[in-house]
């Protein structure tokens, strides 16, 4: 290999290193909106990180499920 080639490889494990290491960050904080889409109130971090992209608080969630199983005329 030469010295150009060992470089490109380098950098590209430092690539895949900062890649990585950003995923990992986005996982640990929690994704998905700060707010509930429904009452604005602030979802809990320990909600956004179980489930992670909600949108809803719980409260508001457990709503609309029941909103759009009435709507798709699901019987629970």
């Amino acid at each position: 290999m030469s010295r150009l080639d060992d470089e490109l490889e380098r950098l590209a494990d430092i690539s895949e290193l900062q890649l990585a290491a950003r995923i990992h960050a986005a996982r640990i904080s929690g994704t998905g909106p700060h707010y509930c889409i429904d009452c604005e109130n602030t979802i809990p971090q320990a909600r956004r990180e179980a489930i992670r992209g909600c949108e809803r608080c719980a409260e508001c969630q457990t709503i609309h499920e029941f909103q759009t199983a009435r709507h798709y005329g699901s019987k629970r």
